[in-house]
């Protein structure tokens, strides 16, 4: 293992989610890096996963963490090896980074879906909302079942919050892996995200593009 979390005596399947979760927190600091450096930088794209960062941190991260509107704190849900590895100051950050990760991606995957047809970011089309939907879903499933499965808890140990309006009051199994339960609390979140994400990339693409018009217009005259 290494060094850094030699003391933490994590075991193999702790030491996994936290590298896991370093390196999708990692990905989109030396991503934006490199595009900064490079100077390949999309405005909209930037604001975009900017917003979608505030959006995760308030609209459910930093609820989570601190146990803020009724349920446990993350020290108190998961191991005292986990907490070492990730310090719960730093828990909501490192998730919220990979919360921008997964909406980067979801962009990626419009886009590439779209690469041949007229922008989805200027106007709402459905096609590009069922993708960012599927995704967005389908990689907080594998999230749930897979890799936080260690520190979610029984039902009512998780806050509400914004984004998980229901909060634990109203969360009903949707189904199982593995014996793992799929619940809608944990599912809410991103099912909002969905239009939000969508919605913002269409404002931000919008103005870009606009203002791009104007500036060949103004260029031109």
């Amino acid at each position: 293992m290494l060094d850094i979390f030699k003391d933490c005596e994590l075991n193999g399947i702790e030491y996994w989610l936290v590298i896991r979760l370093y390196i999708a927190a990692s990905i989109p600091v030396i991503l934006s890096s490199y595009y900064l450096i490079r100077k390949k930088v999309s405005l909209s794209v930037a604001l975009t996963l900017i917003s979608a960062f505030l959006i995760t941190a308030f609209g459910w991260e930093l609820w989570l963490t601190y146990g803020l509107a009724g349920g446990l704190p993350v020290d108190q849900r998961r191991s005292a090896m986990l907490t070492c590895a990730i310090p719960v100051n730093l828990n909501w950050f490192l998730n919220s980074l990979g919360d921008v990760l997964v909406v980067w991606i979801g962009l990626f995957l419009v886009k590439f879906f779209y690469r041949n047809k007229k922008s989805p970011f200027l106007k709402w089309k459905w096609g590009a909302f069922v993708i960012f939907m599927m995704w967005f879903i389908i990689q907080n499933i594998y999230v749930e079942a897979f890799f936080y499965n260690l520190q979610l808890g029984s039902n009512g140990d998780l806050s509400w919050a914004p984004l998980h309006p229901l909060g634990s009051w109203i969360n009903p199994t949707i189904f199982k892996i593995a014996d793992r339960s799929i619940t809608l609390q944990s599912q809410t979140s991103w099912i909002l995200m969905t239009p939000i994400i969508y919605l913002i990339s269409i404002y931000f693409n919008t103005r870009e593009h606009h203002a791009k018009v104007s500036l060949r217009s103004s260029t031109k005259d």
